[in-house]
C-alpha cells in the first residue's frame, strides 16, 4: 500500500471516529454532497495510479459512508410521490448518476482517464 494511501486511510478513520462527525448526526443534503467531494479528492491523492479502475475501487471503498449518505440523499429525492416500477426507476437513475459523477470526480483529480 502506498504511504500516501495508508495516510488518507489514517486520516479517513480518524474523521469517522470524531464525535462532530458521528453516524447519528444529522447533515443536509448540501453538507452531504460537500463532505462526499471532500472525501473523494483527498482518497483520489493516495489512491493507485495503476488505473482508473483501481483507484475508483480504492476511493469508493474508502468514502463508502458518504457515498452511503448521498445516494439515500439523492434516492429520497428522486422516488419522492412515485411508487412501484417508477420509483424504482428513479431509484436507479439516481444511483448511476452518482456513480458517474464519482468516477468522473475521480478521474479529475487523480488524472486517469481510462477505466
Amino acid at each position: 500500500m502506498k504511504p500516501a494511501f495508508a495516510l488518507s486511510l489514517a486520516l479517513a478513520a480518524g474523521l469517522v471516529s470524531s464525535p462532530t462527525l458521528s453516524a447519528q448526526e444529522t447533515l443536509s443534503p448540501q453538507q452531504a454532497e460537500t463532505r462526499l467531494r471532500d472525501c473523494l479528492q483527498s482518497g483520489s491523492a493516495g489512491a493507485p495510479r495503476t488505473g482508473l479502475r483501481a483507484a475508483v475501487v480504492a476511493v469508493r471503498a474508502l468514502c463508502k459512508p458518504q457515498i452511503d449518505r448521498v445516494a439515500d440523499d439523492r434516492v429520497a429525492s428522486a422516488t419522492t410521490g412515485l411508487a412501484g416500477d417508477d420509483a424504482v426507476q428513479a431509484k436507479q437513475r439516481a444511483i448511476r448518476q452518482l456513480n458517474d459523477e464519482i468516477a468522473l470526480a475521480i478521474a479529475n483529480f487523480t488524472g486517469l482517464k481510462t477505466l
